[in-house]
């Protein structure tokens, strides 16, 4: 494993996604309902039995079942998916991204960390934001190898006392917990932001995408943050709607900041 899906969106490598231990793949193989393809042959072969199995199946001659095809040694080489990004430098997200963590980083005497993991709900965002923003060279993206290490990783000690989480609303927010803790401990000089970002649901079918489970509440990471604040004047959780809240979210973001609010917790909405 080279890349993460994530890294083709914006056509660069991060070294974190490199898988470098195999033992876990090695285990499932000795499954015998693990096929491990090594070449393009093997993959087609066990392709073509899995389908005869598939027909038998379909006949009522054979038992239903479920195999795994881990693939190795293939070097798959994709173009990347860029797109337009022409309406994501335009974006009020953009915007609020360049207002914000702008104002966020001003006299700080180190680059300000920004934890995640890549997310495609935020990453072409976030490295346009690095690559082409003045704002961004303020800013240091440091990449977990999951959400969940990123939601740890802010928790710790900062360079300034300052960091920021991009998180999507799946795993990492359930992880968030100890961090918390930590950043509303204490005797102050201690902030977080923390970014929630959500899919974009454009068609039915992205209310049943594989990467999230399905929730009774869509949006959670809030209220879980919420029981780690202690008082109100501690956190200020706020939602960005888009162009028609980000005047006064990006006011409201930017006071609460500057006053050295512990934490300050955006649902950036689709």
């Amino acid at each position: 494993h080279k890349w993460a899906i994530e890294d083709n969106l914006v056509a660069e490598e991060e070294k974190e996604h490199v898988l470098y231990n195999m033992d876990f793949y090695n285990l499932l193989s000795n499954h015998g309902r693990v096929a491990v393809c090594a070449n393009e042959l093997e993959l087609r072969e066990v392709l073509c039995f899995l389908s005869k199995k598939t027909t038998l199946y379909l006949k009522g001659e054979a038992d239903p079942g479920l195999t795994m095809i881990v693939i190795r040694g293939l070097d798959v080489t994709l173009p990347p998916v860029l797109g337009d990004i022409d309406p994501i430098l335009k974006s009020p997200e953009m915007a609020f991204m360049r207002q914000v963590l702008g104002k966020f980083a001003e006299g700080c005497n180190h680059k300000v960390p920004i934890y995640g993991c890549s997310a495609f709900e935020y990453i072409q965002y976030l490295h346009l934001f690095m690559e082409k923003m003045p704002e961004g060279k303020k800013c240091q993206y440091i990449c977990g190898r999951t959400d969940i290490q990123a939601a740890h990783m802010c928790g710790f000690k900062q360079p300034d006392g300052k960091c920021v989480l991009f998180v999507n609303d799946v795993f990492g927010i359930n992880s968030l917990g100890e961090s918390l803790r930590m950043v509303l401990s204490g005797f102050g000089g201690k902030q977080l932001l923390v970014m929630i970002w959500h899919p974009s649901l454009m068609q039915l079918m992205d209310h049943f995408h594989l990467h999230r489970p399905p929730l009774v509440w869509p949006s959670l990471g809030s209220t879980l943050a919420k029981y780690y604040v202690r008082k109100e004047t501690d956190a200020l959780f706020v939602d960005f709607e888009g162009a028609s809240s980000a005047a006064a979210v990006t006011e409201q973001v930017n006071s609460a900041l500057g006053s050295g609010m512990p934490l300050v917790c955006v649902n950036v909405l689709p």
